[in-house]
């Protein structure tokens, strides 16, 4: 089974959306601890905790690191991540790999914005899609729909 782990404020609501999502096909869990003892495939990462300077160097080449890209303090702290790494980002930042194109109460409508190869190596193409909220902020819910999506093909 793939482990992903979130890193973050919001890193439970996060993990909530994303067990919604995957429907029991990943363990998930928020790293609350620096050394984790399970070993993470995707790591997602929503804000500059100083924990991700730890547990980014343990990630392995065919590991997916996933970046807020909206929190810039994130990047400085990328310096040590593995060069063979994955790196996905996501955001409300036009510039990052998935965004919400729009977001109501009820839940977002995610967007990849250029495709890249998913953790099975099947290329993830850019498209629309609709995550639901169960009272988790649209943040939480656009990182878990990132790392739902590197996992799944649709």
């Amino acid at each position: 089974m793939t482990s992903v782990g979130i890193v973050g404020l919001d890193g439970h609501e996060m993990t909530q959306a994303f067990l919604r999502m995957s429907r029991g096909t990943a363990a998930c869990f928020h790293i609350t601890d620096s050394s984790p003892s399970q070993k993470i495939q995707v790591l997602v990462v929503s804000d500059a905790s100083p924990m991700i300077s730890e547990i980014i160097p343990s990630l392995g080449s065919d590991d997916f690191l996933i970046v807020n890209a909206d929190d810039k303090t994130i990047f400085g702290m990328l310096e040590k991540t593995p060069t063979c790494s994955h790196l996905i980002t996501y955001g409300f930042n036009n510039r990052a790999c998935i965004t919400a194109s729009s977001v109501t109460r009820d839940g977002v409508q995610v967007c990849i914005q250029r495709g890249f190869r998913g953790l099975d190596g099947i290329e993830r193409e850019p498209q629309e899609f609709s995550a639901t909220t169960r009272g988790e902020n649209s943040m939480s819910v656009l990182g878990a729909a990132a790392a739902w999506v590197v996992l799944n093909t649709k």
